[in-house]
């Protein structure tokens, strides 16, 4: 039976390790919307269509990075 190593424990992973993940998933996120936008606005030519689904992405990433803020800022007030 193989073995195989244990995972990492969250308490190892440096910060600048979870700010690299969570740029690459925002990078990931914006190109996912980009995407979509383009597929809405082709279904018509409407313009609006894209500046709908941007704006919700964008509305996502903004409420995301304020929970993250908000969550960094009370790890940093409980050391």
């Amino acid at each position: 039976m193989p073995t195989f190593p244990a995972p990492p424990s969250p308490e190892s992973a440096s910060a600048a390790d979870r700010f690299q993940i969570i740029r690459w998933i925002v990078v990931a996120i914006v190109i996912w919307g980009i995407f979509h936008a383009v597929g809405a606005w082709t279904f018509n030519r409407n313009p609006w269509r894209a500046v709908m689904v941007l704006a919700c992405v964008g509305t996502f990433l903004g409420f995301w990075m304020v929970m993250l803020a908000v969550r960094q800022r009370r790890l940093n007030q409980q050391r």
